[in-house]
């Protein structure tokens, strides 16, 4: 019982990581990461056309993660497909990089918090611990960076080429009826969530330093150097094994 009462005495003491930055950023970092993936994911949304009077007369619909080659642009009279949204440019790869980008980030971030707690000796008395913390933090890093630029550059495809001049286009039925939008797409979650991907970018750049300072690096650099003992050049006065010096009385004194 005692065994078991100072195991979460000190695991309690453990948690004392999160009101420091390194722990604490690690939380943002899974609750921005969560963000990150919901939004992206859940970026559905349809353009609907009123064709020669008709409401509704061409819908189309998409959703992660985006193919828009392969999304229909279709006659609702008799579900006919005309055409689809696109012929290449598609926002695909960048969508599923980004949330592999976030669900590896939110998977990782877990487990360095689990590491924290339940690990926090062997953290701080090796090397390797900190180190390999370090690496994995600056390659995330980098993949947040090119992922929400990418991510970016997708939406800005994404909304040009759902736009319902571009449907109107793409239907076929427009050139010699007149068309008009009724449905037009809903973009905010997929903005949102380019916002979020520079968030987590910002959050995992500046994990780095506080985990930098964990390091051999770092600690190396800023470790006090020891001053070295001046020697005493008179440390020997007295002492048994110095010679003394020896008087010799000359006669008649």
């Amino acid at each position: 019982m005692e065994a078991v009462q100072s195991k979460f005495a000190g695991m309690s003491n453990h948690l004392g990581i999160f009101k420091e930055p390194r722990g604490l950023i690690r939380v943002f970092q899974v609750i921005f990461a969560i963000l990150a993936i919901a939004t992206a994911c859940n970026g559905r949304s349809s353009v609907a056309l009123n064709v020669g009077g008709v409401t509704n007369a061409v819908t189309t619909t998409w959703s992660y993660p985006y193919k828009l080659a392969n999304t229909a642009v279709i006659r609702t009279s008799d579900r006919a497909v005309l055409s689809s949204i696109s012929t290449g440019n598609d926002p695909e790869s960048a969508a599923e990089f980004f949330v592999f980008t976030g669900s590896t980030s939110l998977i990782l971030s877990l487990a360095f918090i689990l590491l924290y707690v339940f690990m926090h000796e062997q953290y701080i008395n090796k090397d390797l611990y900190p180190v390999v913390d370090f690496t994995i933090t600056m390659i995330w890093t980098i993949f947040w960076i090119a992922g929400s630029s990418a991510w970016a550059q997708a939406v800005t495809s994404i909304r040009t080429q759902t736009a319902w001049e571009n449907i109107r286009q793409r239907s076929g039925l427009c050139l010699t009826t007149p068309c008009s939008y009724s449905v037009s797409g809903n973009y905010a979650n997929i903005i949102v969530s380019v916002i979020f991907g520079y968030l987590n970018f910002i959050l995992w750049a500046g994990s780095t330093w506080f985990i930098f300072k964990e390091t051999r690096f770092f600690k190396g650099r800023t470790l006090p150097q020891q001053p070295q003992p001046q020697p005493n050049t008179y440390s020997d006065i007295g002492s048994p094994s110095m010679p003394q010096p020896s008087y010799i009385r000359s006669p008649g004194q």
